[in-house]
């Protein structure tokens, strides 16, 4: 309920249930109230008998008159008051209206407040991110292997025959990456064969057939590899390669001259042995020096053609100021292929003022030849450091009786030859001697030959 107090009297408005606070003004005087709505119409509110009422307007408010004794000066402006927050809601329902949007406020130019950055004016520049470091895990270091590795099988210098399988093996030192390559090489650095070593429980080994081109000295070679194919440690060993005595293909068998024999620098020196099948019917005979790796001499002749092997020989003149080691190798044939048979023997060179520079050759007759008695014995051969000097020969029989004697003389290179007619009577066994040059340069050799029974004439 509300109270309006005027200096005439006071009333007590009861608020119609659908009025809306600030709805409506009021107005009143001569006992009459008039409420003026909002929505435009007016409801006059008529005092009368202690009661008033609504008239006009589709509103309809009662109250009551209340007592003058409470007269106060703010009457006017207390009613007021409440008519208008009674009034307020006495209009129709008006639908709310959507607000305007809020405005955010701008920072004054005199604002404290450092300003706001304009981000939409900045370009962001995305940068990658870096990948974290990371410490790599300690890992273990293996320790270095010494390298190394050697060939206790077969022995130094061991015979060795051709066309059969070897197994060499021995000791080794490598890394697990490492690899064994084992090599079979002439002694002028040919390359005959080569195959991969194995790990055993001991060392190492490898197996392979021996190939049927050369004879005489050769080399063995074992070597550890590293991932690349160079060679960390090697070893080699010589060995002797030796002809099969089955062989029924091409070979070049060289007799002479023999392992570690000496020649002398400015003189002839011999060769000789059994061939079969050589290409061409050609042989050459040659010196190798530095190693035997470069050919110093060589010297070629054209030899009988035969469907069965045969004895072959030749000289060669060795360079005169060669001295030291050397290889004598004799050959048909294109190095490398499969019809080239070759045969070297490592051998010894001497200066011509060397004291032991001096000895006699004896190509032909071989040892333990067979001749027939009453047949011409023919002997050559060569004389080292004898120039143009003389040679005697002198048969003698084994019971002492003196066959046979000749004299003969040396070229410029040493070479001799001599011939003589055996007796008819003789048989047997006879020591032949052979002398070449004088005093200090004179030297001597011997040898052995069967002498047969002549043979019966023929009528």
């Amino acid at each position: 309920m509300l109270v309006h107090r005027s200096p005439i009297t006071d009333y007590r408005l009861l608020k119609p249930a659908h009025c809306s606070p600030l709805a409506c003004s009021w107005q009143s005087g001569g006992g009459v109230i008039t409420i003026g709505c909002m929505a435009g119409k007016k409801s006059k509110w008529q005092v009368a008998s202690g009661k008033w009422q609504v008239t006009g307007g589709k509103s309809h408010v009662a109250g009551e008159k209340a007592s003058t004794n409470n007269r106060q000066p703010l009457t006017y402006l207390l009613l007021l008051t409440l008519i208008l927050a009674l009034l307020v809601g006495c209009g129709p329902e008006v639908i709310p209206t959507q607000a305007a949007p809020l405005q955010l406020p701008q920072p004054s130019p005199t604002s404290n407040l450092p300003p706001t950055l304009d981000i939409s004016s900045q370009q962001v520049v995305e940068t990658a991110t870096p990948a974290p470091t990371m410490t790599p895990k300690p890992t273990r270091t293996a320790t270095p292997v010494d390298v190394s590795i050697n060939i206790s099988y077969p022995k130094e210098n061991e015979v060795l025959t051709l066309e059969e399988e070897i197994t060499v093996g021995g000791l080794v030192k490598k890394e697990e990456a490492h690899s064994i390559l084992v090599s079979l090489v002439t002694s002028n650095g040919r390359v005959l064969s080569q195959t991969p070593g194995a790990r055993t429980a001991q060392g190492w080994n490898a197996s392979f057939i021996l190939p049927p081109q050369v004879s005489g000295l050769a080399y063995l070679r074992a070597a550890v590899l590293d991932e690349a194919g160079q060679v960390l440690a090697e070893h080699q060993s010589p060995v002797l390669l030796a002809l099969n005595p089955n062989t029924t293909g091409r070979f070049l068998e060289l007799h002479r001259p023999q392992v570690n024999d000496t020649a002398v620098g400015g003189y002839s020196i011999f060769f000789d042995g059994m061939v079969n099948r050589p290409v061409n019917n050609f042989i050459a005979v040659s010196i190798w020096a530095n190693e035997c790796q470069e050919q110093v001499a060589r010297q070629g002749f054209q030899l009988g053609s035969s469907s069965r092997p045969y004895y072959w020989s030749g000289f060669v003149v060795v360079p005169k100021d060669l001295v030291g080691p050397a290889c004598a190798v004799a050959y048909f044939g294109e190095p490398g292929t499969d019809e080239w048979r070759e045969a070297q023997i490592p051998i010894e060179i001497l200066a011509q003022d060397d004291p032991n520079a001096r000895g006699v050759v004896v190509a032909s007759p071989l040892p333990q030849a067979e001749i027939f008695a009453g047949e011409e014995l023919s002997l050559y051969g060569t004389a080292y450091n004898v120039t143009n000097g003389p040679v005697t020969v002198d048969v003698v029989m084994e019971n002492g009786r003196i066959v046979g004697q000749t004299t003969s003389q040396t070229d410029f290179w040493g070479y001799w030859q001599a011939s003589l007619l055996l007796p008819f009577d003789i048989l047997g066994l006879a020591e032949i001697t052979i002398t070449a040059g004088e005093n200090e340069t004179q030297s001597q050799t011997t040898l052995i030959i069967n002498v047969l029974p002549a043979p019966t004439p023929t009528p």
